[in-house]
């Protein structure tokens, strides 16, 4: 008699079985790790381009954060019968919407009246998931530090996960956005005789796709070290990083504003 040696069917589905529950608990991690990965390096080349326009707006235009002046937002009008109307110019000599428009790819221009409301037949469409009270407070912090009496105040993301009325959003060629208020200008830090005038941001670097989650610290940030001893190196680690990031203008530099940007940014 001739024996055939190998697996009975019972052998291979329970070796299939468990190379799949071991796939079910790995992957999950795997994707979030590589997606973490892919958003770091979006944020990071966002920081670099950025100040990139910067530099190349002073060679080209001779001025910089400092010497930009208050614009105006894009903000849908509505007529007196209910119906939308034309936008309003979100120009301005020298404001932060004309230096990074020149001098970057630029695609879309919008404000947060296009994503909020019933859009394409969702509500809120251009969402954010909210990062808890400690995060807040730590980049809430940060914008008292480095504002001069209160006239830039980081945006708002308190209310209902939506975005801030009366912002203006730039949509890059490379899929990053670029959202800030259009009526912030002077962006400096402190000199001899003023004090920091940070101007305030966000870059979301994949647009209106899913997470839209503002990245956050692993657990609550250090903020009573901003809030008490005026440093704002708040102690944080950020295990998965998400797609928004804080950040903050000034002179020629765009820095993180958050310790949990900080720590994505600075992170080996």
């Amino acid at each position: 008699m001739t024996k055939f040696k190998g697996f009975t069917l019972a052998e291979v589905l329970i070796t299939l079985g468990i190379i799949g529950v071991v796939a079910a608990m790995t992957m999950p991690t795997l994707i979030n790790s590589t997606q973490g990965a892919q958003y770091k390096t979006a944020y990071k080349k966002a920081l670099s381009v950025m100040s990139q326009a910067v530099v190349m707006n002073i060679a080209l235009e001779d001025y910089d954060l400092s010497q930009t002046v208050a614009g105006t937002n894009l903000t849908a009008n509505t007529a007196a019968d209910g119906a939308p109307s034309n936008a309003t110019d979100v120009g301005g000599a020298q404001s932060l919407y004309e230096l990074f428009k020149n001098r970057m790819n630029v695609v879309k221009v919008a404000s947060t009246s296009d994503f909020q409301g019933d859009t394409q037949g969702e509500t809120d469409y251009y969402k954010i998931i909210n990062v808890d009270d400690a995060d807040k407070a730590d980049y809430a912090a940060f914008a008292t530090l480095h504002s001069a009496a209160g006239d830039h105040v980081f945006p708002d993301i308190s209310t209902g996960g939506k975005w801030p009325a009366e912002l203006t959003m730039l949509f890059f060629n490379d899929g990053i956005t670029f959202i800030f208020d259009n009526t912030q200008g002077n962006c400096a830090a402190e000199t001899a005789t003023t004090d920091d005038n940070y101007c305030y941001g966000f870059i979301d670097v994949n647009g209106q796709k899913a997470p839209n989650r503002v990245v956050a610290c692993d657990g609550p940030s250090d903020s009573k070290t901003i809030e008490e001893t005026g440093t704002d190196n708040a102690n944080c680690t950020v295990t998965n990083p998400t797609d928004i990031y804080p950040i903050a203008m000034y002179d020629q530099s765009i820095v993180p504003a958050s310790a949990a940007a900080r720590a994505v940014l600075y992170a080996k």
